[in-house]
């Protein structure tokens, strides 16, 4: 009897502490993130498929920001909720990418995918590519 029950802990253990490659990918929040180029995030803002959010200050956005972006301050509070995601994918720009990489991987602990432009929007002006204000 004892010996029964002990082959039924061991196999309870171990289906319930291996779980699929797929089920652990799920899990980890920083491969929900996508740094990328500057091109291939102009390309993502124009077929406008998900939203794009500045993590800046108003201010900051104020000054120029990519056409299209909604601003949500990281530093606020109430960042994560003022999205109202579902399920949905986004993409985030900062000044320079550590604000922006913050918010991602903030969002990714939610189950979002983020598109997280490299060097943030500094990037995007050395590209040659268009703000608005």
């Amino acid at each position: 009897m004892k010996k029964l029950l002990l082959m039924t802990i061991v196999a309870v253990m171990a289906v319930g502490c291996g779980g699929s490659k797929k089920a652990e990918k799920a899990q980890n929040p920083q491969e929900r993130v996508t740094i990328m180029h500057v091109n291939d995030f102009e390309e993502l803002v124009q077929s406008k498929r998900m939203r794009v959010i500045d993590v800046r200050t108003r201010s900051e956005y104020n000054e120029g920001h990519i056409a299209g972006a909604e601003n949500i301050d990281i530093n606020q509070p109430d960042f994560v909720e003022r999205l109202r995601l579902k399920d949905e994918q986004v993409a985030v720009y900062c000044r320079t990418g550590r604000r922006s990489n913050k918010a991602a991987l903030m969002l990714a602990e939610q189950g979002t995918y983020v598109y997280d432009l490299g060097g943030g929007l500094q990037a995007w002006q050395q590209a040659g590519k268009p703000t608005v204000k």
